[in-house]
Order: structure tokens, then sequence, then C-alpha cells
């Protein structure tokens, strides 16, 4: 009986376990890893005729969404064929997300997000707005620019401050 019991309370602690890992963040900078139940992408459309797109990525840490954003609006259908595709690649059959970003913009609860979001994204207090540097997971790395993918280039060619 004390060895069930003990065994269901390591059962239940590895799975309150947290689910996103902040690796290292300052005021213009994070790195952090998502499970991908905390994660989800989309080509966000940003215009009345849904034409123009721009890459988004959101990973939930207990009450704060992290929205991180392309650079660029692209067209939406070569947004979900090319850009969101090598994305899909990186992300399929893998539990953990890693993202660097840069640049944040504080914003209130759920300002900013896309009514086609799930529902989980829109429950958190707040959400903070971040510019997109890399995704990474087991499987490798797709940045924005092609350079911030190497080790050397950790924070996209900026240093962090702080």
């Amino acid at each position: 009986m004390k060895a069930t019991i003990i065994l269901s309370l390591l059962i239940f602690n590895s799975c309150t376990i947290s689910l996103t890992t902040i690796y290292n963040q300052s005021e213009d900078f994070i790195d952090i890893e998502v499970n991908k139940e905390n994660f989800y992408m989309e080509c966000g459309t940003i215009d009345k005729k849904e034409r123009k797109s721009l890459m988004i990525f959101y990973a939930i840490n207990k009450d704060v969404v992290y929205k991180f954003n392309y650079r660029r609006i692209s067209e939406t259908g070569w947004c979900k064929k090319n850009i969101r595709k090598e994305y899909d690649k990186l992300i399929k059959n893998i539990s953990k997300i890693r993202l660097v970003e840069t640049t944040p913009l504080e914003k209130e609860k759920n300002y900013l997000i896309n009514r086609n979001v799930p529902e989980k994204l829109k429950i958190p207090n707040s959400l903070v707005s971040w510019t997109f540097i890399r995704l990474e997971t087991s499987k490798g790395c797709k940045s924005y620019f092609q350079a911030d993918c190497s080790p050397n280039n950790y924070w996209g060619g900026l240093l962090p401050q702080g």
C-alpha cells in the first residue's frame, strides 16, 4: 500500500513539472522552451481580405502568453505553403520547442490575439509580444536570418543587456 502511494506521488509530481523553462531572459531578450501543448503557430492574417499574413508563434507560461512575430508580412498563401510548412517539419512528433526572441512590447490581456487561436491562449492574464529570432527542436533550428541558428550567434547577432 505504501509503495502504491509513493509511486502515485512520484507520478503526480512528474506531471506537475513546469511545462515552460526560461533559460535566459533580460529586458530585451528571451530564450524559452515550452512543451508542445503550450505552443501554437499560425500565419496570422492582418488585413480584412486575409491576403497578408505574419508568421506568429505563441507560448504559454502560467498566466502569460508570449507572442513571437516574424519581422515581415507575406502573402497568406506563401506563408502557409512555405514558411509554416518548414516549421511544421521541425515540430512534428516533438514534445519540446525552444524559441529565442528580442524586443518585447507588453500588452494587455488578449490584445492582438487573433480570433483563430485556441481558447487556451486567450485565458492568461497578459500577453507579451516579441520579435522572432529562431525556433529550435531536437530535429534542428530555423531562424529568421540564416546565421541566427549558429551557436556563436546565440542572441541573433546582438548582445543581451543585463
